[in-house]
């Protein structure tokens, strides 16, 4: 549990190296970037990650992906950026970390619900696998 709370709190002091610009994206620009992106499941891109980081960041780190997946949360970090986590997969996954560009968007969304992001992949921050500048399409 300790351990669960150290990790918690290094992600939220570290969350806010992975946000980006906060405008929003047009629809139809997010279109086009769907149809582009890599497309993976959060329990894939989550595991993909735990297996092997440095084999993940070569797939998916500064890339256009579209990730899908069940809303575990929709919350702020520190800097009252808006994130959505999706579920993971795994018993030590903490899901995958989805910053976003459009906060209003965000505050339509219920825990529960299965949505695309199309954002860049981040890397892994504190055993969290990110993505950047998300869009919920």
């Amino acid at each position: 549990m300790k351990l669960l709370t150290i990790l918690l709190a290094t992600a939220a002091l570290f969350s806010f190296a992975s946000c980006g610009d906060t405008s929003a994206k047009s629809d139809s620009q997010s279109t086009a970037s769907a149809s582009q992106a890599i497309q993976v499941t959060a329990t894939e891109y989550d595991k993909k990650y735990h297996d092997n980081e440095v084999a993940a960041d070569n797939v998916y780190k500064d890339k256009k992906v579209a990730i899908t997946g069940t809303v575990e949360s929709i919350n702020k970090d520190m800097l009252d950026d808006v994130y959505i986590q999706l579920t993971g997969g795994g018993e030590i996954s903490m899901g995958v970390q989805c910053h976003l560009t459009d906060a209003q968007k965000a505050a339509t969304i219920k825990k529960g619900s299965e949505i695309t992001i199309v954002g860049t992949g981040g890397g892994m921050m504190a055993t969290i696998p990110q993505v950047k500048d998300g869009v919920i399409q």
